[in-house]
């Protein structure tokens, strides 16, 4: 399963989950060296995420007509050159400017390299490299953040672009040898394309995605001011949990295998009903230190467990019902959970403003809550179309 083509599309992700989570931990060397208020300086992040769940499936359908690997190639240059712009800039607008165009080139990159999971390893090993690709940006999400103030103590915040510039020239070499440079099917036109997201079962499964990220990001998003005010957690050992924290959320990604392989999307909806019961005790154990502590660490297991069974199914649903669209439903997943990103830090900030910290945890259940509902419904039905397609074979033997 594990070969140097697998390595490279998570390298890959890596690189581009670095890039879109460094900005967190330089964000005042930023907003200090262009001289914008810190405040200014976070919709920096802001606008990556928009950008970015806005911009995948666009983009991904409209690129999916040209050949896969040149595309890659010539994406992967946009995102060294984007990077290169980020190093230099000498203003806010220029900065803007250089994450607004590696958001789109991210979110078109990471999209077409999930395509290519099918090609670099066997049929029964696929939802496994999948999951490592995500798991490469939950690996930037624990790393890249430490790593670039890190780095910031002794240099520049210059100096973490230059990083992400140095990988993803390696990348490209790696790219032009390594994946296969055989293309997609042809793809349909855009408005071909874009008909893959009037699927109701397309449409279910995104919902479920974008609700199950807003629970997880509406704690996650203020899980500093938890720790340190809630669980009384000492400044110095924020790190620590950071990292503790990281690990889960590790765990949950390579985990998500191996709940693709025992029912996947049938039983999904479970994991969001032990979601939506952890994210409630999170709001009645967040200021005890070992039962808060506990919660979160569950909270975490449990934060990427839909990426594969997800995925999976876009790409099932999107080989059978409407060739041509692979590329777009590679591109669903993260661009799902970019919107329940910017919708669970909005609904909790939200929702601390109105009823203070302690509301994060019910206000994240009701979003998983939402996608438990959803999710059940979705299950549903794909048992029902299951025995449908039973009852079909039988008639015609």
């Amino acid at each position: 399963m594990f070969n140097v083509s697998v390595f490279t599309l998570i390298l890959l992700s890596f690189a581009l989950g670095t890039c879109e989570y460094v900005v967190i931990g330089i964000l005042p060397n930023i907003a200090a060296d262009l001289n914008v208020p810190i405040t200014q300086a976070g919709l920096l992040i802001s606008v990556f995420a928009i950008v970015y769940s806005v911009g995948a499936p666009v983009i991904t359908a409209f690129l999916s007509r040209f050949p896969r690997h040149k595309t890659m190639l010539t994406l992967l240059f946009l995102f060294i050159i984007g990077n290169i712009a980020c190093m230099t800039a000498v203003s806010y607008n220029m900065m803007v400017a250089s994450r607004v165009f590696l958001a789109a080139v991210s979110s078109a990159l990471i999209s077409i390299s999930m395509t290519f999971a099918p090609d670099v390893a066997l049929r029964k090993y696929t939802s496994s490299v999948i999951s490592l690709i995500f798991a490469g940006f939950n690996i930037a999400s624990v790393v890249g953040v430490p790593f670039s103030m890190f780095i910031t103590q002794f240099t520049s915040w210059r100096v973490a672009f230059a990083f992400i510039t140095l990988v993803s020239i390696l990348l490209f070499v790696l790219v032009l040898k390594q994946l296969p440079k055989k293309s997609m099917p042809q793809a349909s036109n855009l408005l071909g394309q874009l008909v893959l997201l009037t699927d109701r079962r397309i449409i279910m499964a995104a919902l479920a995605m974008i609700f199950s990220g807003s629970a997880s990001y509406c704690f996650y998003t203020y899980l500093t001011p938890i720790l340190v005010e809630k669980l009384a957690l000492p400044e110095s050992m924020l790190s620590l949990a950071f990292i503790i924290f990281g690990v889960a959320a590790i765990i949950s990604n390579l985990t998500s295998p191996l709940l693709n392989r025992v029912g996947g999307m049938r039983n999904l909806w479970i994991v969001f009903v032990v979601q939506t019961v952890a994210s409630v005790m999170l709001t009645f154990t967040m200021t005890y230190f070992i039962a808060g502590s506990v919660t979160i660490f569950v909270l975490g297991l449990l934060m990427y467990l839909l990426n594969t069974p997800t995925q999976m199914y876009y790409l099932q649903i999107s080989k059978k019902y409407y060739p041509g669209t692979m590329a777009l439903a590679g591109s669903l997943t993260s661009s799902s959970y970019n919107v329940g990103i910017a919708l669970g830090a909005f609904a909790g900030s939200y929702s601390v403003d109105i009823f203070g910290l302690g509301s994060v945890g019910i206000t994240g259940g009701l979003f998983a809550l939402l996608a438990t509902l959803i999710s059940y419904r979705l299950a549903v039905k794909i048992k029902y179309d299951y025995r449908h397609v039973l009852e079909r074979a039988r008639r015609l033997r």
